[in-house]
């Protein structure tokens, strides 16, 4: 199984109905081609039990993937270009080329949102009712609102100026979203080429938390919550809440390192 999982982005969905199960979402990029893996996890086991992987021609460059149900999701497609060079050029020119796909409980793919500059990380309100994208390149953070359909209608968002968003994720109990991203691109894309062979880049990364605002069109209250030259862990692409015991901690994830921090 090793040779054909390659994960990328994925998401837990917790179902209140069933609070002893889990479900896994992972983009996979497959030797055969770029999925969505479905795994169930019984709460107290050691195990992941694989239920199905779904592919079509729609999910072609999957980033991030933010479960809606056991079954449905939402995913990104962070680019339209599949080449290497016109991936970078549609980077360096920031096309707004990327789009997310919905799949639904019929087991259909649809294009639920479109037009968007590199949509990368993607997450959910608790109730549902709020879709998070950040896309990289405008960039930005947009909230979405999704119809019985499946579709995404743009109802807010926010740009940032010499912050570069990575992912998102959501603390449940405040509706606040926590945004990891990148303060030097440039020292990003040269610690990413280097990495494996040596590098001495060290690309300093930020972590901004957004409150939402009263009415969505004028989008979030931003606060600094951390800021580090890269030593901290380099190339930090995630960060999300933790509360164990009463105590909040911050967890740092890099999709380029072997260890978090905290």
């Amino acid at each position: 199984m090793d040779e054909n999982f390659r994960v990328h982005g994925f998401d837990i969905y917790w179902d209140s109905l069933d609070p002893t199960e889990l479900t896994f979402m992972f983009v996979n990029h497959q030797r055969t081609g770029d999925g969505i893996s479905i795994f169930r996890h019984k709460i107290g086991t050691k195990y992941l039990q694989h239920v199905k992987t779904v592919k079509s021609p729609l999910l072609y460059a999957p980033n991030d993937v933010v479960a809606m149900s056991r079954s449905t999701f939402y995913a990104t497609n962070d680019m339209r270009s599949t080449s290497r060079i016109m991936r970078q050029i549609e980077i360096f020119f920031g096309m707004a080329w990327g789009h997310i796909v919905y799949y639904g409980h019929e087991g259909m793919f649809t294009t639920a949102a479109a037009g968007i500059s590199y949509p990368n990380g993607i997450a959910r309100s608790a109730d549902g009712n709020t879709i998070y994208v950040a896309a990289s390149s405008e960039p930005s953070v947009n909230m979405f609102r999704p119809a019985s359909d499946g579709t995404l209608a743009l109802v807010g968002k926010t740009v940032f100026k010499d912050f570069v968003p990575d992912n998102v994720s959501v603390d449940t109990t405040t509706g606040q979203v926590l945004v990891s991203g990148f303060l030097n691109t440039f020292e990003m894309f040269r610690y990413n080429h280097e990495v494996l062979s040596g590098t001495s880049a060290r690309p300093a990364a930020a972590v901004r938390r957004l409150r939402p605002l009263a009415y969505p069109r004028m989008g979030f209250a931003v606060e600094n919550v951390l800021s580090h030259d890269g030593t901290l862990l380099p190339a930090t692409t995630m960060a999300t809440l933790q509360t164990k015991r009463g105590v909040q901690r911050i967890l740092l994830g890099s999709v380029m390192a072997d260890h978090i921090a905290i």
